[in-house]
């Protein structure tokens, strides 16, 4: 996609993150219940397992995940 690897953390980095401070609003408007919006999040979005190869330098997206997918949840 003649990105550079740090271009393309920078573009996964701004949808993690967007992913997660929307989330809220998002379920919120799709009248999902407590039940369903625990459900969908971890598991349809920013699931632990999509990013468990990381390695080098990308590793830094698994640490985020794991910090937003935390952070909405609580």
């Amino acid at each position: 996609f003649l990105l550079s690897a740090p271009e393309a953390l920078a573009i996964v980095e701004g949808q993690l993150r967007c992913i997660a401070e929307n989330w809220p609003r998002v379920s919120e408007e799709a009248t999902l219940s407590g039940t369903d919006r625990n459900l969908f999040w971890g598991r349809q979005f920013l699931n632990p397992y999509a990013f468990t190869a990381l390695e080098g330098s990308a590793d830094v997206l698994r640490a985020l995940a794991d910090e937003l997918r935390n952070s909405v949840h609580a």
